[in-house]
């Protein structure tokens, strides 16, 4: 008979997701993550199968926060200018890509080996899909409401915005003053004029 778990998973993935946030895939062990979680090896595995698999746990826990406080905004009736400008005050905020100097974990995992992997490979893919679909339909939004240019274009302006938010995710990982964070993510929502 197998013995009953004897750790909450939404805790584990919780601390897991912040330390592959400060450090990545790569640079998180397994012997950190017996650290950070307080659950051994055998317990990490037989619940989450590898490393990767508890990795993946935590992108889906970043999605979900990242759906609710990002993409949702964006995509509501009504959605225009002005949730982008939240968007981007969230996001550039200490509660944001700024916290613990993180950035996000998307865009640290874009970039990284692990991304190779089919598995991970789809679910970014899918993420900066969803990130992409939020800042259109504000974009579509602010064009009816008569808030952006008619010569803008909005496919254009959301890849443009997507770029912005990889921006600011190497700037906090790169501790850069807020000052200058500021000034990134003025110049950016300028171009929306």
């Amino acid at each position: 008979m197998t013995r009953p778990r004897e750790f909450d998973t939404e805790i584990v993935t919780d601390r897991a997701l912040d330390l592959f946030s400060r450090a990545g895939f790569a640079g998180v062990s397994l012997a950190d993550l017996e650290t950070v979680t307080g659950v051994g090896r055998k317990g990490l595995y037989n619940t989450f199968g590898s490393k990767r698999g508890l990795f993946i746990e935590a992108l889906k826990r970043y999605e979900e926060r990242a759906l609710q406080m990002i993409i949702v905004p964006l995509e509501t009736e009504g959605a225009g200018r002005a949730e982008i400008v939240r968007v981007f005050g969230f996001v550039a905020s200490p509660d944001g890509q700024l916290k613990g100097n993180r950035g996000c974990l998307f865009c640290l995992t874009a970039k990284s080996e692990v991304a190779r992997f089919e598995d991970v490979g789809a679910r970014v893919s899918d993420y900066f899909g969803k990130l992409r679909h939020g800042f259109l339909c504000a974009l579509q939004g602010a064009r009816k409401a008569g808030d952006l240019a008619p010569q803008k274009d909005p496919e254009v302006l959301a890849d443009f915005l997507i770029g912005t938010v990889m921006g600011l995710s190497a700037m906090a990982r790169a501790h850069r003053p807020a000052a200058q964070v500021k000034h990134y993510v003025e110049t950016a929502l300028a171009a929306l004029n």
